[in-house]
């Protein structure tokens, strides 16, 4: 009989902890998907409201970068258009050729672009990547970004052979004989890369400071991208970065840039070269101990994605960005720090 009591007491007790565990462990279960599902993912999918009309990157670029401003000209007259930021660009009489190399009458358009910020160099994947007079990938610092388009009818126009056009300038850094002017090749993958047009500085004949306003007027033959900038020179080590996209919400739609300023005037560095697990800058061309921001920026599924890093550059390192979901209005606010 007490063996009988002892048995049914042991089991009771058995059964007891039994039912105590089974508390216990479905508790942790649900305390263990409740944070996975509420606090773990900030690259989940967030619920902004807002609808995207672009599914990649470049759309990304296209509906948020720099827009046109346009202005129309008599082509015979020439004259100047001024742009919402203060760049000038002033047309001589006459400058003007359709496509059969005719000259052109009558009013014409002018569209123009200026970027003078990093976050609208970002916005419009237009970086400072360049090309140095010896061929090797650099990059600049910038006194300002200018497109200039000119159309009649909605047809293209070009500059006459033997003719040019002015670009001014508002400058942030002051007198610099090392300014020079950059003419920008355009490409889907480096947004675009700059080469000098000229080995005359500020003091030249093709680049001019004037300290009342503070301008740079510079010579531009082409219509498109130019650049009034200089190549930045760093006396110490360079070194290479790699930016490592294995937890990028879409890897393949991923912009990396690297961002600072000196003596007010902005440098901004987009990594397009790729590598095993995701994108590097140039070879040997970034300065050790350089403080910087790097900013990535994707999208997928209609959200867009933003990681911002700031850090001191070191020798060969392979950084692994964190991504969280963001609003377009985030993503603008965000870059709107650097500037």
């Amino acid at each position: 009989m007490n063996y009988s009591k002892k048995n049914n007491a042991h089991l009771n007790t058995k059964h007891g902890v039994s039912k105590n565990l089974k508390r216990v462990f479905g508790a942790l279960l649900l305390t263990a998907i409740f944070f996975s599902c509420e606090t773990n993912d900030d690259t989940a999918p967030i619920d902004t409201g807002e609808v995207l009309n672009y599914n990649d990157i470049q759309g990304f670029f296209e509906a948020n970068g720099v827009q046109d401003q346009t202005f129309s000209i008599d082509a015979s007259a020439g004259g100047s258009v001024t742009g919402e930021e203060g760049t000038v660009v002033i047309f001589p009489p006459n400058t003007f050729v359709d496509g059969n190399n005719t000259p052109v009458t009558g009013m014409v358009e002018v569209a123009i672009k200026e970027i003078f910020k990093p976050s609208r160099m970002i916005l419009s994947n237009k970086p400072t990547n360049a090309i140095n007079f010896s061929s090797e990938n650099t990059f600049l610092l910038s006194e300002g970004e200018t497109e200039v388009k000119i159309s009649k009818n909605g047809n293209p126009l070009e500059i006459a052979n033997g003719t040019n056009y002015q670009i001014a300038v508002p400058s942030a850094g002051g007198l610099d004989l090392d300014i020079l002017p950059f003419a920008g090749t355009v490409s889907t993958q480096e947004g675009i890369v700059w080469n000098a047009t000229s080995d005359v500085g500020a003091n030249g004949n093709n680049m001019q400071y004037v300290s009342s306003p503070a301008s740079y007027i510079y010579d531009v033959f082409e219509t498109g991208w130019s650049n009034c900038d200089k190549f930045y020179n760093y006396p110490g080590t360079k070194t290479t970065n790699y930016i490592n996209l294995s937890n990028s919400p879409n890897p393949s739609e991923t912009v990396v840039f690297l961002i600072f300023e000196e003596n007010n005037l902005p440098a901004v560095v987009k990594f397009s070269t790729p590598y095993t697990n995701g994108l590097q800058s140039y070879i040997d061309m970034l300065p050790e101990g350089l403080a910087v921001t790097y900013i990535a920026i994707t999208l997928l599924n209609n959200q867009q994605y933003l990681a911002v890093e700031d850090l001191v550059i070191a020798d060969d390192e392979e950084l692994t960005l964190n991504f969280e979901a963001k609003s377009t209005q985030e993503i603008l606010e965000a870059l709107s720090l650097l500037d």
